[in-house]
């Protein structure tokens, strides 16, 4: 494989939507305020671009969070369980 091939490859959003995959039916995505990783831009758009291929996304931005953390494993736990508890 090409070097442009692999990138392809590593990027999800030239795969949501195209009926050549198939993808979760429930996301969650975190991305906190302060994160220094990445821009808030790269999740907001790949919940944006899931919730337009019709998959539910729970997207938040929690205000003076970092990059990582375990800060919010109840509320995590919480829509687990009701992910579950709906079939």
């Amino acid at each position: 494989m090409t070097d442009a091939e692999i990138l392809k490859l590593m990027n999800p959003l030239n795969f949501i939507g195209t009926g050549k995959t198939t993808a979760a039916k429930h996301y969650r995505i975190r991305h906190g305020a302060v994160d220094r990783d990445t821009a808030l831009a790269i999740p907001a758009i790949l919940a944006l671009k899931l919730q337009n291929s019709g998959v539910d996304v729970n997207f938040f931005s929690p205000w003076n969070r970092g990059h990582g953390g375990d800060y919010d494993l109840t509320e995590l736990f919480n829509w687990m369980d009701t992910i579950c508890k709906a079939k």
